[in-house]
């Protein structure tokens, strides 16, 4: 689907991943679209709940504007460029921007960009659990992974 909305205030840059996937750009967004696209777990409903993510429930295709996952609202969605998923919770604003680049043979390069604020006292240790830890890294490159995975099998 072809259509953007309004995009969540500019956040402070965290960090940038990228993998080289061995498809096209429209195999990658189909694969981004058919990993994240479903609901999310019960356990991380549950923490979702704990930390008090905005939005808590998942409706919509995650390839449309204003569709929602545990966490996660679409505000923009470009296919096959570009995913933005943004939200909330207790510690954080955020966002995570998907982003697909075409590649000589076929190929794409798949990043994810991290953007969030951490406001208060409570914000800057959660950011210091997740982020500086490197935690938020690891994860990253792992759905990073999966996409690139799922994509070069499809």
């Amino acid at each position: 689907m072809s259509t953007i909305g309004p995009v969540a205030t500019e956040l402070p840059f965290i960090d940038e991943h990228s993998v080289e996937v061995p498809a096209s750009p429209e195999e990658t967004w189909d694969a981004l679209i058919k990993t994240f696209g479903s609901s999310a777990n019960g356990p991380f409903v549950y923490y979702a709940k704990l930390i008090g993510v905005d939005p808590i429930r998942s409706e919509g295709p995650l390839d449309h504007v204003g569709s929602t996952r545990t966490g996660f609202r679409v505000t923009a969605a470009i296919a096959p460029e570009l995913l933005i998923l943004s939200g909330r919770h207790r510690f954080s604003e955020y966002s995570l921007e998907w982003r697909i680049v075409g590649l000589p043979g076929g190929k794409a390069r798949l990043s994810a960009v991290t953007r969030a604020r951490f406001p208060g006292i409570k914000g800057r240790a959660y950011k210091a659990l997740v982020i500086d830890s490197g935690a938020h890294a690891r994860i990253t490159r792992r759905m990073l992974g999966s996409v690139g995975r799922q994509a070069s099998r499809g």
